[in-house]
């Protein structure tokens, strides 16, 4: 399976960023699990801030 680098990592060779490898799924769950690698083609999902709220919709209009 191909995954894609997100942050420079030693695996069977030196990683940088951008960097596709390939690896097998059950052999690298741990740097996917930290967030160093993400299957090849997924998009990264942006986490919901929590934080902010959406403005309230105006019933008036």
């Amino acid at each position: 399976m191909k995954f894609e680098v997100l942050r420079h990592h030693e695996g069977d060779r030196s990683y940088v960023p951008g960097d596709l490898r390939d690896a097998q799924e059950g052999d690298v769950a741990h740097l996917v699990a930290s967030g160093v690698l993400r299957p090849a083609g997924k998009a990264a999902q942006a986490a919901a801030n929590k934080a902010v709220k959406a403005a309230p919709k105006n019933k008036a209009g």
